[in-house]
């Protein structure tokens, strides 16, 4: 019987109309006194209820020796309803989009605190499958977040997608970075200072992830604007020429 409430539920009803419609199919033609006690309800409160279902097309009535009894529809009506209702929609729908406001072509931004949103930003990265170019402190990433990080480039490598570093030569990069670019389908190049700033930059598609690599306060922003990640991959470009390899 759950079951059967749940469902009649999900199709818009709520608990009780849903009780008294159940009762009322099992027990056939029946007053109000004999639905009220099987569905377990007040008389005054059935009553109503089932005047609401005779309105819906759910429930009907009969007079037998001078008394009113209901009698629930076949339940194939909730099917013929439910088309009623989805023909009713597409009739107005071209009137519906005409009242749909724009939506704006400005950026959007999203904010993703702490590890497990640079988590999600790792995630995002692969989900545009084209080359990412990223500059920055990524080195950092691997302390922050050893597994999680590892995970991603291995990923991203299987998936095929490519990405070229600019970063600073340090010892930690060299070892971590430089020295598995093959494996990673990546190309590092270095420019001097990266690490006296805790961010690392990712340009991948339509979008820019902001990583903050601080320790005590991680954080990412990702903006999904098309002009202002190609600015981005333009000024990575430019850094990219000047590099060492």
């Amino acid at each position: 019987m759950a079951d059967y409430l749940t469902l009649l539920k999900d199709w818009g009803l709520s608990e009780k109309e849903a009780t008294v419609y159940l009762a009322l199919l099992q027990l056939g033609p029946a007053t109000v006194n004999q639905v009220a006690e099987r569905a377990d309800l007040i008389r005054t409160t059935t009553y109503d209820i089932l005047k609401t279902l005779r309105e819906r097309g759910l429930v009907g009535s009969l007079v037998r020796n001078k008394i009113l009894h209901f009698t629930a529809e076949d339940p194939q009506k909730l099917i013929s309803s439910l088309d009623e209702k989805k023909q009713r929609i597409q009739e107005v729908l071209g009137n519906l989009r005409k009242l749909q406001t724009a939506i704006p072509e400005g950026p959007v931004v999203e904010l993703l605190e702490g590890k497990e949103g640079i988590k999600s930003v790792f995630n995002d990265l692969l989900k545009v499958r084209k080359p990412i170019v990223a500059f920055g402190d990524v080195s950092t990433l691997f302390t922050l977040l050893p597994f999680a990080a590892q995970h991603q480039v291995q990923k991203r490598a299987e998936l095929g997608i490519s990405l070229k570093l600019l970063t600073e030569r340090t010892p930690d990069t060299l070892r971590i970075i430089k020295a598995n670019d093959k494996k990673a389908l990546r190309e590092t190049r270095f420019i001097p200072r990266m690490k006296d700033v805790p961010i690392a930059q990712y340009v991948y598609g339509d979008n820019v992830a902001l990583l903050m690599t601080d320790i005590n306060n991680p954080l990412g922003l990702i903006i999904r604007h098309p002009t202002f990640a190609k600015e981005q991959r333009i000024l990575f470009d430019l850094l990219w020429e000047k590099a060492n390899k």
